[in-house]
């Protein structure tokens, strides 16, 4: 079991926000490297900088969990850029809201796309 955290290397998916956030402040507290994952460019880059702020190495990238190509392309980065991760935490999650009988198909494949295939 690992104990020793520091270098160690973590990719957050929703990390903007939510558990994603607080996953990512406690990586931050033990000094690994972080990969910040969000589709809100505006909520990822208030976590980088905070997370920066904190003194860690972090990769920060706006990802759309349910598109392949996408994620292909950060397991690249991160790859490049820290190597094997030690660690994945796939936060993102979504609802469509409402009655589910009223949800569309496209409704369907978003909360499918994000919550299973991302």
């Amino acid at each position: 079991m690992i104990q020793d955290f520091k270098g160690k290397t973590a990719v957050l998916t929703g990390a903007g926000s939510g558990f994603g956030l607080e996953c990512a402040r406690i990586g931050a507290s033990l000094g690994m490297n972080l990969v910040l994952v969000d589709v809100q460019q505006d909520a990822l880059d208030a976590a980088e900088a905070e997370m920066k702020a904190a003194g860690v190495k972090v990769l920060a990238r706006r990802v759309d969990v349910s598109r392949t190509a996408q994620m292909e392309a950060l397991a690249a980065d991160v790859q490049t850029t820290f190597g094997a991760p030690h660690f994945v935490f796939n936060n993102a999650g979504v609802g469509s809201g409402g009655l589910i009988w009223e949800n569309s198909v496209k409704d369907w494949e978003w909360v499918l796309g994000v919550n299973l295939w991302g």
